[in-house]
C-alpha cells in the first residue's frame, strides 16, 4: 500500500532482500509456466503443420474414391439402360409386354384392369362348364 501512503516507510536491509528474493522467485515461476505453455504451442503448431499435407492427401483420396464409386454407378446405370434399349429394339415379345403396361391393346383385344386393392368377389353359384 506504498503507493496510497499507508505503507511502511522504511524497511530494513533484511526485508528488502526477502521481498527482492520473493519478487524474483514470482518471476521465475511465471517465466517457467509461460516456457512451457510456448513450447506446447509451437509443438502443436508444428504437429499441425507437418500434418496438414498427410490430412489433405487423405482429403484427395477419399474424394476420388467417391467419383469413382459414382462413375462406376453411372456406367452400370447406361449399360442397363442400352441393353434395355436393343432389347426394346430387338425382342418383340417385350415390346409388347411394355405396349400392354402402359395401357395399349391390339385391334378387337379388350384389357381389363383390376386395381390392387380390391377382393375377389365370389359368384353366387358355382359356374359350371
Amino acid at each position: 500500500m506504498k503507493w496510497f501512503g499507508l505503507g511502511k516507510s522504511h524497511y530494513s536491509l533484511e526485508e528488502r532482500e526477502q521481498n527482492r528474493t520473493t519478487r524474483s522467485e514470482g518471476i521465475r515461476d511465471i517465466l517457467f509456466v509461460t516456457g512451457i505453455v510456448v513450447l506446447y504451442f509451437v509443438a502443436f503448431l508444428g504437429l499441425t503443420l507437418s500434418l496438414s499435407p498427410v490430412l489433405d492427401k487423405r482429403a484427395s483420396e477419399q474424394e476420388l474414391e467417391l467419383k469413382q464409386q459414382e462413375l462406376k454407378t453411372r456406367l452400370a446405370e447406361e449399360k442397363r439402360l442400352i441393353n434395355y434399349h436393343d432389347a426394346l429394339n430387338n425382342n418383340a415379345a417385350l415390346n409388347e409386354a411394355v405396349a400392354h403396361d402402359a395401357g395399349f391393346a391390339h385391334p378387337g383385344e379388350t384389357i381389363i384392369h383390376i386395381p390392387a386393392n380390391v377382393e375377389p368377389i365370389e359368384p353366387a353359384e358355382p359356374v359350371r362348364d
